[in-house]
C-alpha cells in the first residue's frame, strides 16, 4: 500500500486558499501512484502562490570537508583553586625576587668589610632558601593539579584574567583506544545539554587519568558561554587519518516525528517525500547527515515543520489510495 497523504494549507497561515499539496512516505516497494491533481507539477499558480507564502524554500546539501575526529566527554572546572596557586606562585615570586637582591646587597657590604656581619648574610641567605622554596613549593602543587603543560604557560596571569573575564575551564576525557597521537592545539567541544559547538584552545595535557576512561584527558580553555561549574561537556578530538567529504544541511532542514530525525526532498513530480535520516556531528554551517540523503538531492530547508504538520492533517483526514 502506498499511501498519499494530501492536506490543506489552512492551518499555514495563508488565508482562505484552498489547494492541494503532496506530502508523502519515500517509497520502498514499488513506484508510487499518482493521484490526479494533487501534484504541484499540475502548474496551478495557487499552489505556487500558497508555497511562497510560506516561506518554503530548497536547497541542495553542502559538501563540507570533515577531519578525522574522536569523540570526547568532560565538564567544566571550578577555576578557584588553580586562580589561588596562581596568585601564590606570583606572591612567592615577588618575594623571592626581592630576598635575592637583599642578599647580593647584604653579601656586597660584607665583602667590603662594611656594615654588615656575618650573621646579616646568613640571615638574607635563609630569606633567600625560604622564597626560594615556597616558589619551587607552589610550582610543583600547580603541575600536580593542571600538569606541566598548563604549568608552563608563559603568562599564567593573563590566563587568570582570561577565567576572570569569563571564559572557562574545562577538562576533556578520550577513551583509551581513541587516544590520538599528538597533543591537539583546538578541540570542538559543546554542552551536552545543547547548543553549538565552538573551537576551546588546549591548554595541555591532565595529569591524571579518568578512573573509568583510562584515556587521555586534555585541559582547555572555553569561550565566555555561560556555562556553570560543573556543567557536562562533548567534545570532538582531532585524530590521525585523511580527511573526508560530508554532506550539511541546515538545521531548519529537518523535523522530529515518533522518535525519528526526517527531512523532506522534493521529487521528480514535484512532490515532497518524507525521509529518515542518520546525522553526524553539529557544524556552525547545520547538521552533517549521514544518511537519508545524496548530494544532488534538492531539500526543503525552510518551513519543513510546516509540511510536516500538513502531511499529519492530511493523514488524519483519511487521504489514502489502495492497492
Amino acid at each position: 500500500m502506498k499511501k498519499f497523504l494530501a492536506g490543506t494549507v489552512l492551518g499555514l497561515a495563508l488565508g482562505g486558499a484552498t489547494s492541494w499539496l503532496v506530502v508523502h512516505p519515500r517509497a520502498t516497494d514499488k513506484p508510487a501512484e499518482k493521484p490526479p491533481g494533487l501534484d504541484i507539477t499540475t502548474g496551478s499558480a495557487a499552489i505556487t502562490k500558497q508555497i511562497a507564502a510560506i516561506g518554503l524554500t530548497v536547497a541542495s546539501p553542502e559538501t563540507v570537508t570533515l577531519n578525522p575526529e574522536v569523540k570526547g566527554y568532560g565538564r567544566v572546572l571550578d577555576p578557584a583553586p588553580l586562580i589561588a596557586l596562581v596568585a601564590e606562585i606570583e606572591i612567592a615570586r615577588a618575594s623571592l625576587a626581592a630576598s635575592e637582591k637583599e642578599f647580593a646587597r647584604v653579601q656586597q657590604l660584607h665583602a667590603e668589610n662594611a656594615n654588615a656581619s656575618t650573621q646579616a648574610v646568613e640571615t638574607a641567605e635563609a630569606a633567600l632558601l625560604r622564597d626560594r622554596t615556597a616558589v619551587n613549593s607552589a610550582r610543583a602543587r600547580l603541575i600536580a593539579s593542571v600538569g606541566r603543560g598548563l604549568a608552563d604557560t608563559a603568562n599564567l596571569s593573563q590566563m587568570v584574567t582570561a577565567l576572570e573575564q569569563g571564559r572557562a575551564l574545562a577538562r576533556i576525557d578520550v577513551a583509551a583506544g581513541d587516544t590520538p597521537a599528538d597533543e591537539p592545539k583546538a578541540i570542538r567541544v559543546g554542552l551536552i545539554a545543547g547548543g553549538e559547538m565552538f573551537d576551546a584552545v588546549v591548554l595541555g595535557s591532565a595529569p591524571t587519568a579518568d578512573p573509568q576512561v583510562q584515556g587521555a584527558a586534555f585541559l582547555v580553555l572555553l569561550r565566555d558561554h555561560g556555562a556553570p561549574i560543573g556543567a557536562a561537556l562533548h567534545a570532538l578530538v582531532p585524530a590521525p587519518g585523511e580527511p573526508k567529504k560530508a554532506l550539511v544541511l541546515p538545521r531548519g532542514a529537518f523535523v522530529r516525528h515518533e522518535g525519528g530525525v526526517f527531512i523532506y526532498v522534493q521529487t521528480e513530480q514535484g512532490g515532497y517525500e518524507r525521509r529518515l535520516v542518520t546525522l553526524g556531528p553539529a557544524l556552525a554551517a547545520g547538521m552533517v547527515v549521514v544518511t537519508g540523503v545524496e548530494a544532488n538531492d534538492k531539500v526543503v530547508v525552510t518551513a519543513a515543520q510546516q509540511l510536516l504538520a500538513t502531511e499529519l492533517l492530511g493523514s488524519a483526514g483519511g487521504g489514502e489510495d489502495k492497492d
